[in-house]
């Protein structure tokens, strides 16, 4: 017989990808606590927390119903993570800001962009941060309402620095009620804000909030009473005849 040639096998080049570096098994469940509190801040924005089911977070972060229970208690505990993780981001920001500015004007802008540059990378978990502060209970609302303060008290201490930088300090309650009218403009962005058109906008929008707590300090003098103008006369009213 004659002997079979045998040829030698074509090597083939196999090219290896680079492996993506696995996460820790830390990381991987904190990746997925994250994915579920963003998938449930989508559900209650849409829907309200009262309204919104588990059944409705497990759908929107395609995983199954059960699953969501290995990572979270229940909805109020997702709540309540979605609205600390909120704050605490907020806080950062603010400090950071607090920080790196050099005069009370620009620690105040930095304040500001900083909030409102959060609220427009995460739209979802600022309109549940405003909308749902009172489904909280227990020690769940108590720790969030702490967070708040710390916020407010924060965003205060820069107003009565700008304020005293432009020479027109701030008593007690004018500084209370400034801050919480800067809030009540800031926090009430998601209801008007369009990506779309308003994002290029950005800028412009965070130096007219700016204007209006400059607005506010400047000029102003609270221990004086308004003068109206000369042709304007207060009404006068009698009392009625029984």
């Amino acid at each position: 017989m004659k002997k079979a040639i045998v040829q030698p096998a074509v090597r083939r080049v196999t090219r290896i990808k680079p492996a993506s570096r696995a996460l820790a098994p830390d990381e991987r469940y904190d990746a997925n606590i994250d994915h579920i509190l963003r998938a449930a801040a989508a559900v209650f924005a849409e829907k309200s927390f009262g309204l919104a089911t588990i059944r409705d977070i497990a759908a929107r972060a395609r995983i199954s119903f059960p699953r969501i229970y290995y990572y979270l208690r229940n909805k109020e505990e997702i709540l309540y993570l979605i609205s600390r993780r909120a704050f605490e981001a907020l806080l950062r920001r603010a400090e950071q800001a607090a920080r790196s500015a050099p005069d009370a004007e620009t620690r105040m802008r930095e304040f500001i962009a900083a909030h409102l540059e959060y609220h427009m990378g995460n739209l979802a978990e600022m309109k549940v941060l405003v909308r749902e502060a009172d489904s909280l209970s227990g020690r769940y609302q108590n720790d969030i309402a702490r967070l708040k303060r710390e916020y407010s008290r924060m965003c205060r201490k820069l107003l009565d620095q700008l304020a005293e930088e432009r020479g027109a300090p701030l008593d007690r309650e004018r500084s209370r009620i400034i801050t919480s009218l800067l809030f009540g403009a800031m926090n009430w962005f998601y209801t008007w804000y369009e990506p779309g058109r308003d994002f290029e906008q950005r800028a412009r929008i965070m130096d007219e909030v700016y204007f209006m707590v400059e607005g506010a300090i400047e000029d102003r003098h609270p221990t004086s009473a308004p003068q109206l103008p000369k042709s304007v006369r207060p009404i006068s009213v009698s009392p009625q005849k029984p």
